[in-house]
């Protein structure tokens, strides 16, 4: 037996328990960080007057989750398109899935950028790449009762609580988010309802 095929099992058990790890804890702790040192507008269906307060204390329900002892779910992975996706199913309690959608885009557009001034449009390109993480939790009395929305550099983009639904808007955005968000916020919708319903 070589030293590599000896070595084999350990590495797939490494790969496999770093594969199956749900992220959502350091995720939030990024994203608090972000939110304390950036301005941010905030757009909440539930309150003409949304605070931090507010974002802070519903992120406190997103905690609890991350807290889940893991071992008793089934895991499952597959990729499908440029959606990695991880799912945690619970035969007992009242949460029945937990899923982590990882979605990698590399964007290179160009951009015409007009003005309103007599002067001629000019043309910009606009290279980046983004990693969004979805985090959506089915229980038993709802298909989709929380969902969560980040970017690897940028932070929590948006969430959701039952029928409350927050976004934010950064005072500096990363260069060609607002190229992707619409199409990619779309994309997400749709498989997290798909999924839930599996």
């Amino acid at each position: 037996m070589t030293p590599l095929s000896l070595l084999f099992p350990v590495l797939f058990a490494f790969l496999f328990n770093q594969d199956s790890n749900l992220q959502l804890g350091q995720d939030l702790r990024k994203d608090s960080k972000i939110l304390a040192s950036t301005s941010v507008f905030i757009s909440d269906n539930a309150t003409l007057s949304p605070s931090m307060r507010t974002i802070e204390s519903d992120l406190e329900l997103f905690y609890l989750i991350a807290s889940i002892n893991l071992s008793e779910s089934k895991y499952s992975a597959r990729q499908q398109g440029r959606h990695h996706i991880q799912t945690w199913r619970f035969s007992e309690g009242n949460i029945k899935a937990i899923r982590q959608i990882e979605t990698t885009i590399a964007l290179d557009t160009v951009v015409t950028q007009r003005y309103l001034e007599n002067r001629a449009p000019t043309q910009q390109r606009i290279q980046n790449n983004f990693k969004f993480r979805t985090y959506a939790v089915s229980t038993t009395d709802a298909l989709i009762k929380l969902y969560y929305l980040t970017e690897d550099e940028q932070g929590l983009l948006e969430y959701k609580i039952d029928d409350r639904h927050v976004e934010l808007v950064y005072s500096k955005k990363k260069l060609g988010l607002s190229d992707v968000m619409p199409k990619v916020k779309d994309e997400l919708d749709r498989l997290v309802v798909e999924l839930s319903k599996e």
